[in-house]
């Protein structure tokens, strides 16, 4: 979203001016403070939707990021300890990679 639009027009300021084509930050700024109120959603759906619509390479990226988002979503991650006592890190993760622990010997043994 913070990328300036390249072209179109999507809100016209009172008296003529210049055409702006709103970003969509303050929207999703508006949003992330009140998650809950679905008008705060709608407004940056259709802030988005317009530059889109105005804006090839913005629909472009957007359209791959969509892509990103939903072949990462969905699935559950089931976490589970037994086995008594843990004398180490538990750590519950779901799509973890390319991580290591260096953890000291364990003396209690």
């Amino acid at each position: 979203m913070r990328r300036p639009s390249r072209r179109g027009t999507a809100q016209v300021p009172e008296g003529g001016g210049a055409a702006v084509v709103r970003s969509g930050e303050p929207e999703a700024a508006a949003l992330a403070g009140d998650p809950a109120d679905p008008l705060h959603a709608q407004a940056l759906v259709t802030a988005l939707g317009v530059r889109a619509a105005l804006d090839a390479e913005f629909r472009a990226l957007l359209d791959a990021w969509w892509r990103a988002a939903q072949s990462g979503a969905g699935g559950e991650a089931h976490n589970s300890i037994s086995g008594g006592t843990q004398s180490a890190p538990v750590i519950q993760a779901r799509d973890v990679s390319g991580l290591s622990f260096h953890l000291p010997p364990d003396t209690d043994r």
